[in-house]
């Protein structure tokens, strides 16, 4: 006779079955940085070679180490580690710029550890051992970021082989089962440019998938080709501003894409109280799917220009304000 399915269904651990009330409570996941990379998830970044991969990538990880906002969505700081599997003179410089221009930032916290050569990623492989093992026992810390730059350099294989890129995923999850940490994988994409380089196996592995992609002006634009349990996210426009005192540069979001941004998401609020309206607080920040410090911002902003009001502990359209 099967228990009842309002009833926990097994103890926790391993291959826990959980009833259907059960599943339904389960809390939503988690951003690592907002509405764009969740939490303890597999994300990938690619593009083709001089796309400023991994000025973005660099600028991802150094903001999660300080726990600053990126690009105005917020972030949950924690140790990060960057394998920077091309080698670190050029990297240095890129951090050094990013240091320079974030108020001449100290590194003096260890809060990110880079590594400036390539390892075998396989979950079994001696090199995942052994870095494993200066994380535990040297190091003493549990990475919130694992940024692999790039899979190439990482790779063990064929990347067009189902079984080889499948062994490199499967040494990722590693990280990620053994952490819980969120793993950023760099790679390039194909002569046609369409999408990542590789079999697709890498795809299918991922919750996130971004491209990145440069104009003959110089703009950077970031674009979510993939996201497994929410919206895709806007694009992103991006670009290079040059720190004289690191000879490098660092990524700086241009004004445009800030604008469209912000417009997309108070167009969404004003919307959904157009269409259901009037609703609470609560009710309206459901119904947007916004993150919760986002939908407020905005809300706020909306309320002082008249564009809404309150009224009876519900929120409306101000259609004296037109």
């Amino acid at each position: 006779m099967s228990r009842s399915a309002t009833l926990t269904l097994t103890s926790p651990g391993p291959l826990r079955l959980y009833s259907t009330k059960e599943l339904l409570t389960l809390p939503p996941p988690k951003w690592l940085i907002e509405n764009i990379i969740p939490e303890g998830g597999l994300a990938g970044l690619y593009g083709p070679p001089e796309s400023t991969k991994s000025f973005v990538a660099i600028d991802l990880a150094l903001c999660v180490a300080t726990g600053m906002s990126w690009h105005g969505h917020a972030v949950q700081s924690g140790f990060v580690l960057y394998v920077a599997a091309e080698g670190g003179p050029g990297i240095g410089k890129r951090v050094r710029a990013w240091l320079a221009a974030h108020g001449d930032m100290k590194p003096t916290q260890p809060t990110i550890a880079w590594l400036i050569e390539s390892l075998s990623i396989t979950k079994n492989s001696d090199d995942v051992e052994i870095l494993m093992a200066r994380l535990d026992e040297e190091m003493v810390k549990v990475p919130k970021l694992i940024v692999v730059d790039t899979l190439a350099r990482c790779f063990d294989g064929d990347e067009n082989q189902q079984e080889d890129m499948g062994r490199f995923v499967a040494g990722l999850d590693r990280f990620r089962h053994e952490y819980g940490a969120t793993l950023l994988a760099i790679h390039h994409t194909r002569l046609d440019g369409e999408r990542e380089r590789g079999n697709t196996a890498l795809r299918g592995g991922t919750d996130t998938m971004m491209s990145i992609t440069r104009d003959e002006h110089g703009e950077i634009v970031l674009e979510c080709t993939k996201q497994k349990d929410a919206e895709h996210f806007p694009p992103m426009a991006f670009r290079l501003e040059p720190v004289l005192k690191a000879d490098s540069c660092v990524v700086l979001r241009t004004d445009h894409a800030r604008k469209q941004e912000k417009a997309l998401k108070t167009q969404r609020i004003l919307d959904i109280l157009h269409e259901h309206g009037p609703l609470s607080w609560d009710q309206c920040l459901s119904a947007s799917e916004l993150p919760r410090g986002t939908f407020h911002r905005y809300l706020v902003e909306l309320a002082k220009s008249r564009k809404i009001i309150k009224e009876n502990g519900l929120w409306r359209l101000n259609i004296e304000n037109g």
